[in-house]
């Protein structure tokens, strides 16, 4: 049984402890020393790519794990969204090696741990004995690193070709590290959902049954919570960034003349009802203290009014088609249209489309 400890990644900003258990889950050999199938003494050598299990009998050939891209920096304290946008640049990494990803979880100012609630700070397989470790800022400057992981992510539909060569140059630079720390500064990139929504749907898929099917509802994101308890001049709860009260009155107005009549759900953190009397119509308030059991229930909706915010952006990527209403004016230049299966409609496109259009883009 090999066993090893991983501790104390970079920085002293948060101790890392994994046990690395037997290898025994991922091949079915106990260790270096152990019985191939007919039981005849193996002897394991690692190879890139490959673990040959030889004997005089016979000869198999296992597939090792992937590489492996640990994010060793820690996140900030912040909400879900915000973890999720700290992480996008290091899974592009990971992507483009095509290797797994893990990090570690710090509490959040929600008194939850959105690594362990993703179930990221987990070691997908178990390490074989061997392992070669590399240090992302060791490899290659990290100017170049930006660059690679920049061009591959705006090129992956446009360009696939110019993505494919990026995603190649850097695998070259790691070609011989099983286990990869990315050790960049810290990071946070709201840019990167063209290439990485589709981890998100993924991770989030099996938090809750609302994501397997959409169900008829329009749900109303307004931002409020955060926001209200500490309001600061640098940080102004602006449109685009809270949904106004008439704006989402005079969206459900015409939602609701269009002849859609599902019911309204209003997302809102210290949600209060006075407010909400400009609506002009009935709700259903979700505010259960759970944020991920909020995101997945705003996620089901067919039809979202959502403000800007890395947590509705979460919820427009996990959604599983419909239509996502966002507001005119977007200064963190969220590329809603390249992130989701979502249909995506701004404000002013709302209330001048008919009522035929909308119903096929609702429906489509």
């Amino acid at each position: 049984m090999l066993s090893t400890v991983l501790a104390g990644l970079f920085l002293g900003v948060t101790i890392l402890t994994w046990r690395l258990d037997a290898f025994t889950s991922l091949c079915g050999v106990a260790d270096t020393d152990a019985q191939s199938p007919n039981g005849a003494g193996v002897h394991s050598r690692p190879q890139q790519g490959l673990l040959q299990y030889q004997n005089s009998a016979d000869d198999v050939a296992l597939m090792v794990p992937k590489q492996l891209v640990i994010r060793s920096i820690a996140t900030n304290s912040a909400g879900l969204g915000s973890v999720v946008a700290q992480l996008r640049s290091s899974f592009a990494l990971a992507s483009m090696l095509d290797a797994d990803f893990a990090t570690f979880p710090l509490l959040s100012e929600h008194d939850y741990r959105a690594a362990s609630l993703l179930g990221l700070d987990r070691l997908p397989w178990s390490l074989a004995g061997n392992t070669t470790l590399c240090a992302v800022s060791a490899t290659i400057p990290l100017h170049q690193t930006r660059e690679l992981i920049d061009t591959w992510c705006s090129s992956t539909r446009s360009d696939p070709t110019l993505a494919e060569e990026r995603a190649v140059e850097l695998q070259q630079h790691f070609s011989g590290c099983g286990v990869i720390l990315d050790d960049r500064p810290w990071d946070v990139r709201y840019d990167m959902s063209m290439c990485t929504w589709e981890w998100v749907r993924r991770i989030f898929s099996n938090l809750g049954p609302g994501l397997r099917d959409r169900q008829r509802g329009i749900g109303l994101h307004i931002r409020w919570g955060d926001m209200f308890a500490s309001p600061s001049e640098s940080d102004p709860i602006t449109r685009e960034r809270s949904t106004p009260i008439d704006v989402a009155s005079r969206l459900l107005g015409k939602l609701r003349e269009c002849g859609v009549e599902d019911e309204l759900s209003v997302y809102m953190e210290l949600h209060n009802a006075t407010m909400l009397e400009g609506l002009g119509e009935v709700y259903r308030i979700v505010d259960t203290g759970d944020s991920v059991a909020d995101l997945i229930d705003l996620a089901s909706n067919r039809i979202m009014v959502l403000d800007i915010s890395s947590y509705t952006v979460l919820a427009h990527q996990m959604a599983g088609g419909g239509l996502s209403i966002v507001p005119d004016e977007d200064r963190a230049h969220i590329t809603w249209h390249d992130n989701g299966v979502n249909n995506v409609l701004r404000w002013n496109e709302v209330l001048s489309t008919s009522c035929a259009e909308l119903h096929n883009i609702i429906n489509h």
